[in-house]
């Protein structure tokens, strides 16, 4: 569970200094609150993609895995989280 704490303030730390907004309590809905829009939500996504690095595609996009600081602190440990090995076909 501390992963997930550090990332909460990692990506509460990138709110602040790459998007200028500051999130007051990791359980407040950003959407709800009009802290986040549909600029500053692309916004996110490029600077979350590039911070942690990986890559967001279309069909992934849940709006309520970004609801929250912790809902996405959630997402990003599960993107960073080690894909399952490939088999190799030998032949």
């Amino acid at each position: 569970m501390t992963e997930t704490r550090d990332l909460e303030t990692s990506i509460a730390r990138l709110f602040a200094e790459r998007l200028e907004v500051e999130v007051p309590s990791p359980d407040l809905d950003l959407f709800d609150a009009g802290v986040v829009d549909s600029l500053l939500f692309v916004k996110l996504l490029a600077a979350l993609e590039e911070q942690f690095g990986f890559r967001l595609a279309f069909d992934e996009l849940e709006i309520d895995d970004f609801r929250t600081l912790r809902q996405i602190a959630r997402f990003v440990a599960a993107k960073r989280s080690p894909a399952e090995p490939r088999q190799v076909a030998s032949g």
